[in-house]
Parts: structure tokens; sequence; C-alpha cells
């Protein structure tokens, strides 16, 4: 019945499928950026946990001018390792010429000392400047960004410095109330001694430990005061479960009810999709709606996740990056809160996805033909993989598949450049325009290695345009608005999500391929308040920035290479 229901859908969508693809490369450009960050893992003999896991990395337009700027976390002295310069994350501006400078100690965003992992971007005091959380093994922190180039530590004001193990984190407006308030995934109850030996003992082969050999951790929510502080407000919203074991969160409307949501990818365990209830507290709906488990009905070893429609049929869908001999999933939503593991019938399931370890990842439509594409950042847990398992590596290369229009996909990597075959040990992927060319680029970090900057080369042979949002009584960074408008015959729909990835932040406005089209008509534009902006037509080829109840505020061209 699974078969013929996706057989159906399929044929139903063989009339809208997108003309074949002009020539898209990702090309690396680290080495023309002057970004010289290097993560470092600190790995030892002792294989402690957090030496493998990576961090994340952040796009954020910090300064306001237009272009993104990013953001690396890196990792920090362990018990057996005492780095001989303090390790310190790193901020580059963007010099709107394809280069990179550092700005971290002129910006003051060096981290607080403790191992990173994940960062989200978000504007928690609507003062009109993104703001920095950060996550880590140890105390969390939060940056306000002070609107000059600079920032300030408001941990200890805001009260988000958890000392727990923190991974993805995301902004949210769960109650509605127009201030943007912070959900933070937590991992696992791991310390320096409780780390036991995992795998053969013969030299050379002691390996990282399973998360089963761990409790997890509740995850945190945390409801803005309009102040500058937060309270935790977990428990009493109906979030905090004992079997958790968070990598990887995304916050959206994944029912059009005009609530945010809230799924989160669990390792090992199962994976929690909370509906808001719209009175402060959400139910956790993962295993009646389909969506907490795999096809078979076993937990994944979840690490990203990300929300979008990529079926065209006006229902966001979920994507979870998971471990070797498993599969990458993807659960197509069906409506009424039900769920449906579509990852073989969709093309996703093939051998390839089976060897490789998925971490980052986005529904992301890298040749702007209006479908949203998938990209996956791989990289192994185990550094000493292939001595028990020679067909694997540590170092592995990244996935993507183009969006066939049909409900199906295509694995293209070995079409779209070189650098996608690069082994790589990857972890965070940040999505956005760093060139504001009009296609989206990548930005890939790495456990113990430098980051991938992957220039997208050839998406915007196609149109698009992009979507900068201004909320009003919506909080204002527009996290929650959805998107819907005509392109060629066929209406699309969009959200603006919060989180998603791996430990990573991506660009905040929303980005739309228009195919060969020139304009897109009948844009509707509804906020998370209620209030509904339409906009006649657009034009291709501009960044729009939308302000609640006034629509288009401003417009700028994008810059072609």
């Amino acid at each position: 019945m699974r078969a013929t229901l996706v057989s159906l859908f399929c044929a139903a969508l063989l009339s809208v499928r997108p003309a074949p693809s002009p020539a898209v490369r990702f090309t690396d450009v680290l080495s023309q950026t002057g970004i010289t960050f290097r993560h470092a893992s600190g790995a030892s003999e002792e294989k402690y946990l957090i030496e493998t896991m990576g961090a994340g990395c952040g796009l954020i337009d910090y300064d306001q001018d237009g272009w993104l700027d990013i953001y690396f976390v890196n990792g920090g002295p362990t018990r057996m390792f005492h780095p001989e310069k303090p390790l310190r994350n790193a901020l580059y501006r963007n010099n709107h010429d394809g280069t990179f400078t550092d700005v971290t100690e002129r910006a003051g965003v060096p981290g607080n000392g403790a191992y990173g992992m994940g960062v989200a971007v978000g504007d928690y005091d609507r003062d009109g400047y993104p703001d920095l959380f950060i996550t880590n093994f140890g105390p969390n922190q939060l940056y306000h960004n002070n609107g000059d180039g600079t920032f300030t530590d408001a941990t200890a004001r805001a009260g988000v410095g958890d000392p727990r193990w923190g991974t993805s984190a995301a902004w949210l407006d769960f109650d509605g109330d127009g201030w943007l308030d912070l959900y933070v995934a937590n991992y696992l109850d791991f310390t320096y001694d409780k780390n036991p030996y995992c795998g053969e003992r013969t030299a050379g082969r002691r390996g990282y430990c399973h998360p089963d050999h761990y409790n997890g951790v509740p995850n945190l929510l945390y409801r803005n005061n309009h102040d500058g502080t937060f309270t935790e407000v977990g428990k009493k919203a109906g979030i905090v479960l004992d079997d958790s074991k968070g990598l990887g969160v995304v916050a959206g409307d994944f029912n059009g009810d005009g609530k945010i949501d809230l799924y989160v990818a669990n390792d090992s365990v199962r994976n929690f999709l909370f509906r808001n209830n719209g009175d402060g507290t959400f139910s956790e709906i993962g295993v009646v709606s389909g969506a907490a488990y795999d096809e078979n009905g076993k937990a994944q070893a979840g690490m990203g996740t990300d929300m979008a429609d990529y079926d065209g049929d006006g229902r966001p869908d979920l994507l979870v990056t998971n471990l070797d001999t498993e599969y990458n999933t993807l659960y197509r939503n069906l409506g009424r809160d039900l769920f449906q593991d579509v990852t073989v019938a969709a093309g996703l399931g093939g051998e390839i996805s089976t060897f490789d370890v998925g971490f980052g990842t986005g529904f992301v439509d890298y040749d702007n033909d209006g479908w949203k594409d998938i990209f996956v950042a791989n990289g192994h847990i185990l550094d000493n993989i292939a001595l028990s398992k020679p067909q694997m590596r540590y170092a592995q290369p990244k996935l993507l598949y183009r969006n066939l229009g049909n409900g199906t996909f295509a694995d293209v990597t070995a079409t779209a450049g070189a650098a996608l075959s690069v082994p790589h040990v990857s972890r965070g992927a940040a999505f956005g325009d760093l060139d504001n060319d009009g296609d989206i680029d990548v930005v890939v970090s790495g456990c113990n290695a430098v980051p991938q900057i992957l220039r997208n080369d050839g998406g915007n042979a196609a149109n698009s345009l992009a979507l900068r949002f201004e909320g009003v009584a919506s909080n204002r960074d527009g996290i929650g608005v959805a998107v819907r408008y005509v392109l060629a015959g066929r209406t699309v729909y969009d959200q603006r999500t919060g989180g998603g990835s791996y430990l990573s932040a991506s660009d905040t406005r929303l980005h739309l391929g228009l195919g060969q089209a020139r304009e897109v008509r009948q844009v509707e534009i509804r906020w998370p308040s209620g209030a509904v902006d339409r906009i006649e037509a657009l034009a291709a080829g501009f960044i729009y920035t939308i302000k609640e109840r006034s629509g288009v505020s401003a417009r700028a061209a994008f810059t072609r290479r």
C-alpha cells in the first residue's frame, strides 16, 4: 500500500517536473578567502566522545551591511589536551570581494574557553542587530550585538549559561509574543570520569563509545522576558523528556496552524516532534505521527535535521541525517499530524548513503529551479574505522541530491564539482549566498580540520530572489513566516524556520529559486502574528526587505560576478 500511494503521488507530479538542471559546480575557494581558521579537536588515546563530535559554523550579517559574515566554533582544552595558545572561535567579516577578514578580537567573540559545539543566530532584543548564542561542553554563552561592530557577553545577565553538554540550538517565538525564545538541545551525561573503554583491546583499536553507554540530558527552553533576560520553562512547557539525546533541532510550523513547532533529531533513541498547543506548552507526538522511527520501527542515530516542503503539496517535510549502515531519513508530511518514511521510494536510500555518516544537512535549492534539493555533509565518528571496516573511511565525500519534481531525487554528487568528492571529516553545514550573486553557497565545518567554503558556480544561470523579513508585531527575524507564491503555473510554499542542520546557523534570508521566470506573482506573506502582506509581483534578481504590514520596504540587486 505504501509503495502504491507513493507511485500515485509521483505520477501526479510528472506534469510539473523541472527541466534538466544547468551545469552547477561547487568549488572550494577556502584558499582564496583569507580564512585561516582550523578546528582543533584535541583527539587523544583516551577517546573522549567530545573529540569527534566536531563543531558548527554560522552565517551572520553582524554589521548589517547586506553581506554574510562567517562564525566558526572551535574545540577547547580537555583533560588530555592542553594547547599552547588558548583556542578561540573566529568571526570573519565579508569584504564583498570573495575575501574575509578575521575580526574576532575587535568584535570580542572568541568564546569563553569551554569546549565549543554549536552556534545559533537571532535578534533576541529586537534592536535590529543579530546576536550569537554558542553551545559548549561546558557553560553556554550569549553574545549581544552592540550594533557598532562589537559584542558584549550577556550570558550571566540573560541566565542562559547552562553548564551541561549543549549541541544544536534554535531561536523561535513559541508563545507568539513577538520576542525570540531559545531552544537548546543537550546531548549526553558524559564526563571525563565517565569514559569507559570501547572497542578492541589492541593498540590503535580503541574507539569512541556509542551513546548507549550514557544517559541523556534533558533539553532546555528559555522564554524571553523582554528585558534582556530569559526564564527556563522546559518542564512547564512539556519538552523535558528522560530519553533525550539531542543533536539536531529545527523550529517550524509543520501543520499550518500558525504556531511554531519543534523537531529534534536524537542519537539512537526516538526523535521528538513537539506540536505547539498555543498555550505555552507542547505535546510530543513523534511516535504517533510516524516521525520518531524509520519505516522499520527502529531508532536511528539522528545528527542533523531540516524542515521544508520538498514535494510541493504545501506541507513541510522532515529530513534527518544518520549513522553508517542506516540511511538519511526523509519523512513526508501527509497532513493531519502524520508523517511517512519515504526515503527508499524517494531515491535516498542507496548504497552510498549507508556507507557514510551524515551530519550537517539542508533542504536547499542549489540550482534555482524552485524545488528543494538535499545537501549532506559526511564524516565518520571513528577515526580508525578502516581497521574494522576496510570499505569505510573517516574522511568522506559530501552528498548532493537533485529534486526531480516528482517526489524523487537523483544523486548528482559526481557531476556537481570535484570539491564535493574530496574526503573531509565534515560536521556542521551552513547555507547562504555569501557573494550575493543569486545562488546558495555552503560553508562546511571540519572536525580537527579546516572548513570548506563551497562556492556555487552556475546556480544563478536560473533566476532567483531573496526575502529578508522585519517583523513588527511578530518577532523581528520573521521566524515562522509562511510564504506562498505562484511560479510557472504552480503554487509554491516556503517558510522561515529556526535552527536546522547540525550545530550550525544558515542565512536568515529566504532564498527563492525561480527557474527561467523573471518574476513571481501573487506573493502572500503570512506573519506569526496573523498579519498578511500580499504583493502583486516581485522581480527576479533582487534581495527584498519585507516589513510586516508594510510589504516591500527596500530592495538591493544581486551582484553578478
